[in-house]
This record gives C-alpha cells, structure tokens and sequence, in this order.
C-alpha cells in the first residue's frame, strides 16, 4: 500500500503542483520527458531516468505515474521554469492559440523567426525571455516570465486582437466608449474597425482576415481597386502572387449570391487569380489559408 501511494499520476502531480494538468503535460513534453504517440502520452529515455513507469488497469488501460520524490525536482521549483511560460501556455490564458500568440510576440519584436523556430531579440531579454531549445529536436523556442502577460504595451495590442470576437456585439452608444482601444473608427457616422496594421476595414470578418495577413508577414493591400473597367475593388490583394482574395460572406444573405456571381465573374474574364473565402472559413483561417495559399507557392507557417 505505501508503494502504491508513492507513485502520482500525471493529473495526481499536477494537483500536488497547482497547475493545470494539460499545463504539467507540456512542461513534461517540452523537456523531453513524455512525448505523444497517437492519442496517449509515452515514456522518453529521460522521463524514464526521472522515474517515470508505466502502471495499467483492465478498466482504465495503461498510464504513465510519477513517484513522489519527483515533487522536489527542480523542474517544479516554484521560481523555476514552470513559472516561465511558453508562447502556447500565454496563448492559453489569453484565449489566443499558439501561432497567433507567437506572432503577436514577433510583431511587437520580442521574438524572431528562426530557420525553424523562434528566437529571441534584446528587446524580448530585457523583458525576462528565456532562450530555449527542444532536447529532441534542437529547434529553439522562448520562455517568457508570468509577469510579461500584464505588460502595457501587450496588453494595448491584446485588446485590438481579442476585440475581433466582439465586433458588432456592442451597442451604438457603446461603440466609441474606449478611445484608447483603437479599433472602432467613424466614418462619417459609420462605424468601421482598424486593425493592428492600420487598415480601416467595415466589417467584422475582413478585420479578422486583415489581422491574419499581416500577423503572418504578408504584404498586402485593402480595398484595392479591379485593374479592369469598372468601379470594382477587392477586399485584399497580395502584389507578390498577383492575388486576389474575397470574402463572400453569407450566401443566404438577400443579394449576395448574386454579387457573388456577378463579381466572381469580373475576375474570370479578367483572367485575375482570386481565392475565396466564405462564412464558414473565418473560425479555422489557422488552417484554410496556409493550405490555399500553397496552391499558389506562398508556404505559411
């Protein structure tokens, strides 16, 4: 019985830690203990020297648990690294994925990109980043001290980035409520949103590809207007593919069909590259852009 009660399992641990499970898992997985094989968590080398083991049950399967003695590990010392987080771990208490997390931290300057990876930049060591790198890999990751998180200027670009969730959420006489939030600008009485890199934008869903674009380094311009006869302009274009892209919106919506097919069109006959967009892209544009844009050469990670 005290050997059974010697030994933690990863939830177990994470209790006696005061983080979250999922929290202990990356910190495990980022320092070469455990790794993921399929839908369950392995054993390393290194997890094994640290005394890790494998414990099964006919009803729950098999598991991966701790001895006790592993609470007095450095690893978990409360001013060491699990104190430093990591930019999926800053994407999680903002509500932010990884990527978008990482390049929220690169366009503010704290980070670069490396060939793979991030690096980071004086900018982010004088603020307490931590270089890093995977044990397995060698690819180079940064940590960054809890208190980053309540950093101002961080916190300024936050608000513009989380905002996009809440376009359109507020009511008229609340529009213009936050003058330092720069993200609702009036346009003669119309509300339109700016984004992070300055393009004013009248919708909701263009803001929210606006932001994707230039968060991944794409250069590219708004509302341009059609290099053809006509008063037609686009939603975005990227002068590097010779690309244009457009959101369609809801088909469902009264006209939009119509303009849909009567625009797209516009660029058949004009033989302009176009990729398109709709409703249902914008909660996964993580994953539908990279993809479109390789199909005209631009890898995105």
């Amino acid at each position: 019985m005290a050997e059974a009660e010697s030994w933690l399992s990863g939830t177990a641990l994470a209790r006696r830690l005061n983080i979250p499970a999922r929290e202990l898992f990356r910190i495990l997985s980022e320092h070469g203990w455990i790794q993921r094989q399929g839908e369950s968590w392995r054993l390393t080398g290194r997890g094994e020297f640290e005394g890790g083991r494998y414990q099964s049950s006919e009803r729950f399967g098999t598991w991966i648990v701790w001895p006790e003695s592993v609470l007095e590990h450095r690893l978990f010392a409360a001013d060491h690294d699990h104190s430093l987080l990591t930019s999926a771990m800053l994407g999680d208490r903002f509500g932010l994925s990884a990527r978008q997390t990482s390049l929220l931290l690169h366009e503010l300057g704290w980070m670069r990109r490396a060939v793979k990876g991030w690096e980071l930049t004086p900018r982010g060591k004088a603020l307490g980043g931590v270089q890093e790198e995977y044990p397995d890999s060698g690819v180079p990751f940064v940590r960054w001290p809890a208190g980053v998180q309540r950093h101002p200027v961080l916190l300024q670009n936050l608000r513009v980035v989380q905002a996009l969730e809440h376009v359109g959420e507020a009511h008229e006489g609340e529009l213009f409520a936050d003058p330092e939030a720069e993200l609702l600008v009036d346009l003669g009485g119309a509300a339109a949103h700016r984004a992070l890199d300055g393009h004013v934008l009248q919708s909701r869903a263009h803001l929210m590809i606006c932001h994707w674009l230039y968060m991944s380094g794409i250069v590219h311009a708004a509302g341009r207007r059609l290099p053809v006869e006509g008063e037609y302009r686009c939603d975005f274009y990227l002068p590097s593919l010779q690309l244009y892209i457009e959101y369609w919106g809801d088909e469902n919506a009264p006209g939009q069909l119509s303009a849909k097919l009567a625009k797209r069109g516009v660029y058949e006959r004009s033989g302009l590259s176009l990729l398109e967009l709709d409703a249902e892209d914008l909660p996964k544009l993580d994953e539908v852009l990279p993809r479109k844009l390789l199909k005209y050469g631009l890898a995105v990670y």
